[in-house]
């Protein structure tokens, strides 16, 4: 996964860099292009993606994503406990994305809503040996706003913010003393609310 990630980035800079006056994805007189291909790196962990856009028209586009997560080592403290492990193992997502421009003279503003299906994984364990499957699956959804993409041919730039909204999920735990299944409770209900922030970064071209 490590690898894809670089290789993707690689690609980015080396697309930006031989696109020379294409790069300036801020001038008004370039070519409308009705689709896209971009790679991204965004969401509350490291991760890598993949993404089509197709203009509906000038002001609309859809887009369609799929992205994997880089697994990070982490900690969290719940209850006066200490969990450690790793956010993001075999984490994956795909979905459909509506963005919209709704002012004629800054067509690099969006807004942007989306939905789609995903399976996020942590594994952690605590000071007694116990260890902790947390995983958030299913359906989400997400709203935001960003500033780029244009729809035009050649090199295009943008970044995008907002909120992702899963299910929350749930807590597995291979039990091994009596306080395993209580935590995992805890953990799970720290981590009901299913809210995730999502900064996006993306770079693609325009055809």
């Amino acid at each position: 996964m490590k690898k894809l990630f670089i290789t993707c980035m690689a690609f980015a800079f080396c697309t930006a860099a031989s696109a020379q006056d294409n790069f300036s994805f801020w001038k008004k007189d370039r070519a409308y292009a009705k689709n896209s291909f971009s790679i991204n790196t965004g969401g509350p962990s490291q991760s890598v993606g993949f993404q089509f856009d197709h203009q509906l028209s000038k002001k609309t586009t859809v887009s369609v994503h799929y992205g994997e997560s880089v697994p990070i080592d982490n900690s969290v403290d719940i209850n006066g406990v200490t969990y450690t492990g790793t956010f993001g193992d075999a984490s994956s997502w795909s979905g459909v994305n509506i963005s919209y421009r709704p002012i004629e003279t800054l067509q690099a503003f969006r807004v942007v809503a989306g939905i789609g299906v995903q399976s996020l994984n942590g594994r952690f364990d605590d000071p007694d040996g116990n260890s902790y499957h947390w995983h958030d699956g299913g359906v989400f959804t997400f709203t935001g706003f960003g500033y780029g993409l244009r729809p035009v041919k050649g090199v295009r730039l943008g970044v995008d913010i907002g909120l992702i909204k899963g299910g929350g999920g749930v807590v597995y735990t291979n039990g091994l003393t009596m306080d395993a299944n209580s935590r995992a409770l805890d953990f799970q209900i720290a981590n009901s609310g299913g809210w995730y922030p999502n900064l996006q970064l993306t770079a693609g071209w325009g055809f």
